[in-house]
């Protein structure tokens, strides 16, 4: 996202910012909090693919939030600009000193730049604090470097946030998060399954974020602007052997078919494994019963 005009004089934060969790958020107000005082702009910093995703391309993949869904999570915090810098081979093969003369002194002009304490930058990552530090005495930025936040005594970082998914510990990466963790995808037509058990459901891919423990969740779906409770299996549908790990999401309310919409799917805990039964009427059993725990949840 080049920015129209070089912004003069601004405070910024760079980073990866993946999940945009509770240490994130330290960062950001500390921002705001050194441009107010200066009467300056806060801005984030970040790219996109992240630099592991780019050199990394077969690899397992560990998004917490994509791209669309950051962006707006960090607007959330009331920042004044976000940047984001593509990063392609051009990008990659760009010197740690180009990379600080090029996008942060001409672009963004800043009087503060604010990092994670391990940030590394540049080709072959070999931009380091003390080299931001140099450049910022030539050029009149000042650097601050955080260590990770604790929330009651866990370190917060995006590794433990991804653990916790995977194990399917949404109370704790909500904790870290200081929300429920969600995901944005796209809602595709299903073999009608729900349907003919009695309860519509609808069915995600989940694509390019990390996948959650397979299970059944409580969950809160947002469409156009408006929250709906719900329950959710992911997984295989071990009763009728689905082939490929689905979301499939039953909300409490009835409301218009959203076939081919984007929704954001918040998990916010998750009720028992996946399995298989014997018949539909022991599933469709099972199935209500998950619907009052959740609901349960739900309304606190």
């Amino acid at each position: 996202m080049a920015l129209n005009k070089t912004i003069q004089n601004t405070v910024i934060a760079i980073g990866n910012f993946d999940g945009v969790h509770k240490g994130h958020q330290s960062i950001f107000k500390l921002g705001k909090r050194i441009a107010k005082k200066n009467q300056q702009k806060f801005g984030v910093v970040t790219f996109s693919p992240l630099p592991y995703e780019f050199f990394q391309k077969n690899k397992k993949i560990i998004r917490i939030t994509l791209d669309d869904l950051k962006v707006d999570l960090i607007k959330k915090n009331n920042v004044d600009f976000v940047f984001v810098c593509k990063f392609n081979k051009k990008f990659s093969l760009m010197s740690a000193k180009d990379f600080i003369t090029k996008v942060i002194v001409k672009q963004l002009n800043p009087t503060h730049v604010i990092v994670g304490k391990n940030f590394r930058f540049g080709n072959q990552r070999k931009g380091n604090i003390n080299l931001l530090r140099k450049f910022g005495k030539i050029y009149n930025f000042k650097v601050t470097d955080l260590q990770l936040t604790k929330e009651k005594k866990i370190k917060i970082s995006s590794t433990r946030i991804r653990l916790a998914i995977e194990k399917g510990s949404m109370d704790l990466a909500g904790r870290l998060l200081g929300r429920n963790w969600s995901i944005r995808e796209k809602v595709i037509p299903g073999r009608k399954v729900g349907r003919q058990l009695g309860f519509r459901t609808a069915n995600i891919l989940i694509k390019k974020n990390i996948v959650p423990k397979t299970g059944v969740y409580a969950v809160k779906a947002t469409i156009k602007h408006r929250i709906y409770n719900g329950v959710a299996n992911f997984g295989l549908a071990p009763t009728f052997f689905r082939n490929k790990l689905v979301l499939e999401i039953n909300l409490f309310k009835k409301i218009p078919s959203f076939y081919g919409q984007f929704v954001e799917i918040a998990f916010v805990k998750r009720l028992r494994n996946e399995k298989s039964f014997k018949n539909k009427i022991l599933l469709i059993r099972q199935i209500k019963k998950d619907i009052i725990t959740a609901k349960e949840i739900l309304k606190k």
